[in-house]
Formats: C-alpha cells, sequence, structure tokens
C-alpha cells in the first residue's frame, strides 16, 4: 500500500494513486448485489458486482489523500468480468487540477485488477473537491 500521506493542496497531475488491495468475499459481493436488488446470472455465476469500482475509488484515493472529500462525478468502464474472492488492486494517478466557482478539483483516473493479471477489470474516472471547501462558502 501507499505509505505517503499527501494533503489536497499537494496534489498534481501525475501523483500516483494506490496501491489499494483488497478481496471482496462472495458474501460481500452478494450484499452489494442484493441492495440494488439485482438477481442476474452473473451473480450466481460469481461476478463482481461492477459499481464496486466507485468504492475502491475512494478507498484507493485515501491511501494517498486522507481528507475529508466529495465525489463530484465519476465515470466507470467495466472492460471485463471479475470473480468475487479474487485480490483486487486499485491504483491510478491524478490527471487534472483545477479552480471552478472559487473551489479547487482534481481528477482522478483509477485502474483496478486482479493480483497477477494487469489487464483491467475497471477503469474509473473520478473528481474530488475537499469537504472543507464546501462548509467554507456562505
Amino acid at each position: 500500500m501507499h505509505s505517503r500521506s499527501t494533503g489536497f493542496s499537494e496534489l498534481a497531475p501525475g501523483t500516483p494513486i494506490g496501491p489499494f488491495s483488497v478481496t471482496v468475499s462472495t458474501a460481500a459481493n452478494e450484499r452489494y448485489w442484493r441492495t440494488v436488488g439485482a438477481d442476474h446470472p452473473a451473480l450466481r455465476a460469481g461476478a463482481l458486482y461492477p459499481p464496486l469500482a466507485a468504492n475502491l475509488t475512494v478507498l484507493t484515493f485515501q491511501q494517498t489523500c486522507p481528507e475529508a472529500m466529495i465525489q463530484t462525478r465519476q465515470r466507470l468502464v467495466c472492460h471485463r468480468l471479475g470473480r468475487a474472492g479474487t485480490e483486487l488492486v486499485s491504483e491510478g494517478t491524478v490527471t487534472a487540477r483545477y479552480e471552478k466557482r472559487g473551489r479547487a478539483y482534481v481528477d482522478v483516473t483509477v485502474t483496478v485488477s486482479t493480483a497477477g493479471d494487469a489487464s483491467p477489470l475497471w477503469t474509473s474516472e473520478v473528481t474530488f473537491t475537499p469537504a472543507a471547501t464546501l462548509e467554507a462558502r456562505p
């Protein structure tokens, strides 16, 4: 795992994010599917719930920048199926930093793959802004 904590103000394009590793158990994966009311043949075959990539992106980002963040945008691309019980590895980079309406934002791209296979399961693009900036505005 990433051992260096970086403050939001230090994040710049090219800053590495992660890696973060986790194994999603079959039971946890089934809970994700049930939460959205899904009963799909892919679930019964043991496929991981693809929107897990959003959670993994946040967890991966927090390994680098532990400040409280608001996720303002998410784009997810599913490349292939993964299986529950498989170790997942997510890592990426800060791709942009900018200000809009007086608030700082960073765009992050994270790729989630399985341990031992670098081909992506999912690619996640997210925009973050510090939660503190929302509190500071009238």
